[in-house]
């Protein structure tokens, strides 16, 4: 019985063991290589500045060293499933072990970054970003010829013109745009930089490789440079890459007259700023010069746009320039005195016209009658004139020292054809309606800084108001209407 149970025993051990070792073999089969179920892994780099959506991503570009870049690395199909290691290298070196990340190459010259993937089967894939990086070139903004200011240069015997640039890096080729224009128009900043040229003709833009540049005058060119005048040149250093220098040389030079001519150049400055801007409805500047006796020489109209310019060639003696203005009355005239030089333009003290006259408002009955009176009745609609012979003006109501703001006040504006006036229609609320005396103040300001301030006491009106809480009038009156510039 013992040896029966015993080989009972040992049997269902040795059926056991076989199930296991079957099962076994049958798991292990899941693990084999199978070559049709494997996907080829792919790895991509990019490289960009931001990383905004329509940043451009690029595989090559050149860089300055202040730059910040951004490199990007995908593994496709499924990155978490078929490799086993990733990592960026700089020429050769390890550079970052991140997917993404943000980080400066400063060195100039030529780099190689690489992505590097170890695949699952141990196999190295490699995506490499070719990059330069370089400085802006640098362009000296002194130490130039000719100097600012210079006269008598010829265009006949040959203008030379040299400066001093070069690459900070030496890695890249260096090229400068040169650039000769007349001015015309100028815009003013402050008083360290006074006159900034806005408008002009070109006579010259050229690229050239060396840091100097010879004009000779030829009769086949289309603009030439001619005597007597003042012109503006600009330099500015560019190298292979495209990089611009961050400083650039601006000159200004004056061409030779003959012996027995000279030429006076002057700018105007206005105090009312928008005058700079070509507005044909403000008229012209009025020029005239006279010689030591009085006698009219130059008679000329120059448009608001052209508020630098030469007048040449005058004989040689002393003058006196008065600038005006004939359509903007409120702008006083300036005059400069000035001594001409034989061959040589001189330079006039700046003309300033200025204009201290603030604008003038009346009240407009309802027959069209103008009134300069203080004191009104109630109404729905208010009518005022105004009046404004130095350019563009504005106009600000306050109701009880409050402004008037919001849809419950619009006005209408209607402006005289010269636009040296304007009716403006002050539309009322009713709930402005009152038993008592309340002020009205209008202000009008020009584009010169003048202020005219003006108060009026509006009568109690004979009409019951309509019921209205405390707090929705005061939203009522912190609510109301605009400025009209």
């Amino acid at each position: 019985m013992k040896i029966r149970l015993l080989k009972s025993w040992l049997l269902a051990i040795t059926a056991l063991a076989t199930l296991s070792m079957q099962s076994a073999c049958s798991d292990s089969d899941q693990y084999l290589y199978d070559a049709e179920e494997t996907v080829a892994l792919q790895i991509h780099a990019e490289m960009a500045l931001t990383y905004e959506i329509d940043s451009l991503r690029v595989r090559a570009d050149t860089v300055t060293s202040k730059d910040t870049l951004i490199f990007i690395g995908e593994i496709t199909p499924n990155r978490q499933a078929h490799y086993r290691e990733y990592y960026w290298t700089l020429d050769g070196k390890d550079f970052s072990n991140d997917m993404n990340f943000r980080k400066p190459i400063t060195k100039a010259g030529y780099h190689e970054v690489c992505f590097v993937v170890t695949d699952y089967f141990g196999d190295t894939l490699r995506d490499t970003l070719r990059l330069w990086v370089t400085n802006p070139p640098i362009i000296e903004p002194h130490g130039f010829i000719p100097a600012i200011g210079s006269q008598g240069l010829s265009p006949k015997d040959g203008i030379y013109f040299a400066w001093h640039g070069y690459d900070p890096d030496s890695i890249s080729k260096v090229y400068y745009q040169f650039k000769i224009r007349e001015p015309r128009g100028l815009a003013y900043t402050h008083d360290l930089h006074q006159k900034l040229y806005t408008s002009s003709s070109t006579i010259l833009d050229t690229l050239i490789e060396a840091p100097y540049f010879t004009y000779w005058d030829n009769p086949g060119f289309y603009h030439r440079l001619e005597n007597l005048k003042f012109y503006t040149w600009e330099v500015r250093a560019v190298n292979e890459f495209g990089l611009e220098s961050d400083t650039l040389i601006q000159g200004e030079f004056f061409t030779k007259g003959n012996r027995n001519e000279g030429g006076v150049q002057t700018f105007i400055r206005f105090s009312n700023e928008s005058l700079y801007d070509s507005y044909s409805r403000n008229g012209n500047i009025h020029l005239d010069i006279l010689d030591s006796l009085s006698n009219l020489v130059v008679e000329r109209e120059i448009g608001l746009d052209t508020n630098q310019f030469v007048v040449s060639p005058l004989k040689p003696g002393k003058y006196r320039i008065i600038a005006s203005l004939p359509k903007l009355t409120d702008f006083s005239p300036d005059t400069a005195d000035v001594v001409v030089l034989p061959g040589e333009i001189a330079i006039a003290d700046t003309l300033r016209l200025s204009d201290t006259i603030p604008p003038s408002s009346k009240y407009l009955t309802p027959e069209g009658v103008l009134q300069d009176i203080d004191t009104l009745d109630f109404k729905d609609t208010l009518r005022f004139y105004f009046e404004e012979f130095g350019g563009n003006f504005y106009q600000n109501f306050f109701w009880n020292g409050q402004e008037l703001r919001g849809a419950s006040f619009f006005r209408e504006i209607s402006y005289n054809e010269d636009r040296t006036a304007d009716t403006v229609f002050l539309m009322l609320p009713q709930s402005y309606k009152s038993w008592t005396y309340q002020l009205l103040s209008v202000n009008a300001y020009d584009y010169s800084g003048n202020l005219n301030s003006k108060t009026y006491v509006i009568r109690p009106s004979l009409e019951r108001p309509e019921p209205e809480s405390s707090s929705s009038s005061v939203e009522s009156s912190s609510s109301a209407g605009g400025k009209d510039d």
